[in-house]
């Protein structure tokens, strides 16, 4: 890890002296990876921009009185989980579709997109009954916390945020269709045309906030659930317009004029499909439930640092959606190399995303140490978040590195498939160290939410650590491969 870390320092020591060898020697590298990573990251700009308006908005609504953004935090976290996990498996397509089409393999191309359309349909509507069978555990999480020292503010939380999940109960399978489309299209190296859907739902997203959440154009102000109505309805303009996109183009009728005939559907190849996208779930859902888990032990420390809670993980979106957006590209450009055997060009396609994560998101860390009591203010007017955000910021600053080591390694590991390593590495960095170091940061030590981003600090640098050492691994083995 410090080895990249230092590497990275250089590069931005090369470029503030004049001395661009060093860019130069990498620049067709970061050429590839932004061509790829641009509209990705556009697309999770878009992501973010909805995310934050969505706190942002509700947050106004409420004004001095947390509990309606503190209400879509804990909805969010608990939903989350399943939402992620579900989403996650939809994932392992991208390598698969990457190393067959760059073996110009485009009949097998076309019978993944087949079963992945089905199996991911299917995992949709299982997804579906899962949420709806589990809502029922949000009152009892809410009176366990307060039963744990909470406050009686974290009842009214409850209770607002029981109509704001059951909206998003019903986002799944449209969700699971668009992502189907889209990790499709990662793979065949086509990033632009999911970024146009995403950027156009989450404008409507946005419209939709201001009219539902404060009452516009006729309606009554819904507050936190007109956030969930909002949300509901621009994930299914989403999904519509990107399916209707790629079933309705030309290009693409190599790869969809089998679709959903019998012949096509294989029990092989969905186990491809599951093999790959398994591990990339569990990873997802690994990571996902430790900040579920903080966001449902900071209940104990009362709404405001509940509401503290959202706006700083918001705030890490904004830097770890960019690393997703490099990890994409770096993930389609490392299943490239894998599918065509180029392994020459695997250590510098890695260095070079390493080198745009770091740079990306050591910036970030200093901006928000920098404006750590400026950016709390753009979501609530509330003293008591305001104080507790930013000092939660720092912390969030200080694992910037590791976010972004560990992510782009799992990337790469996903485009050359080596998954089932992800497995354990990720349950010993979350399960074992990061939620126990967090506990007791936050109970023991009385560092409260501190404590609980204390824990990730620990948690993602075990997990960038071990990552980095099975890419490397990885490396030697397939350039021992180059001339035999």
């Amino acid at each position: 890890m410090m080895q990249h870390f230092f590497v990275s320092l250089q590069a931005l020591n090369d470029f503030f002296n004049g001395k661009m060898s060093f860019f130069e020697k990498y620049k067709p590298y970061y050429k590839k990876n932004l061509k790829l990573a641009l509209p990705v990251i556009l697309s999770q700009i878009g992501q973010i921009t909805v995310q934050l308006a969505d706190t942002a908005m509700v947050g106004q609504y409420g004004g001095d009185d947390p509990t309606p953004l503190a209400a879509v935090s804990f909805a969010t976290n608990f939903f989350y989980i399943i939402f992620i996990s579900a989403l996650g498996l939809a994932f392992g397509l991208t390598p698969l579709v990457g190393e067959h089409y760059a073996k110009n393999h485009r009949s097998y191309v076309g019978e993944l997109l087949q079963n992945g359309a089905l199996l991911y349909a299917g995992i949709g509507v299982l997804a579906t009954g899962l949420l709806i069978a589990t809502r029922s555990l949000l009152p009892v999480m809410g009176e366990l916390m307060i039963g744990q020292g909470g406050d009686g503010s974290i009842g009214a939380v409850v209770e607002m945020a029981l109509p704001y999940y059951n909206t998003l109960i019903w986002s799944m399978l449209p969700v699971m269709l668009w992502a189907t489309a889209k990790q499709f299209l990662e793979g065949v190296g086509n990033t632009r045309i999911a970024m146009y859907t995403i950027i156009a739902s989450n404008l409507l997203n946005i419209f939709l906030n201001w009219v539902f959440i404060f009452g516009n154009l006729g309606f009554k102000p819904m507050g936190a659930i007109g956030a969930g109505y909002a949300t509901l309805i621009s994930r299914v303009v989403q999904c519509a317009m990107l399916v209707g996109y790629f079933l309705y183009t030309p290009s693409f009728r190599c790869y969809t004029r089998d679709l959903f005939r019998r012949r096509m559907i294989s029990l092989k190849t969905i186990g491809e499909l599951l093999r790959v996208g398994v591990p990339i779930s569990f990873h997802m859902l690994m990571e996902s439930s430790a900040f579920v888990v903080a966001g449902i032990m900071v209940l104990a420390f009362g709404a405001a640092s509940v509401s503290a809670y959202q706006i700083g993980v918001n705030m890490m979106n904004v830097t770890f959606m960019i690393v997703i957006a490099i990890g994409s590209a770096t993930t389609i450009l490392t299943s490239h190399i894998y599918g065509r055997q180029s392994f020459e060009r695997l250590r510098p396609t890695v260095n070079a995303a390493y080198q745009m994560g770091l740079m990306w998101n050591i910036t970030v860390a200093l901006i928000f140490i920098a404006l750590r009591f400026v950016i709390p203010t753009l979501f609530t007017t509330n003293a008591d978040v305001i104080r507790i955000t930013a000092s939660m910021l720092i912390f969030i600053a200080l694992f910037q590195v590791s976010d972004c080591l560990q992510a782009i390694s799992i990337s790469i590991l996903r485009g050359l498939q080596d998954v089932k390593v992800i497995i354990p590495i990720v349950f010993i960095s979350y399960v074992v160290i990061n939620i126990p170091a967090g506990y007791l940061m936050a109970f023991r030590f009385g560092l409260e939410a501190n404590g609980l981003i204390i824990g990730f600090i620990v948690g993602l640098s075990s997990c960038a650590l071990m990552t980095i050492a099975r890419v490397q691994r990885n490396i030697k083995q397939l350039e021992s491969k180059i001339g035999n």
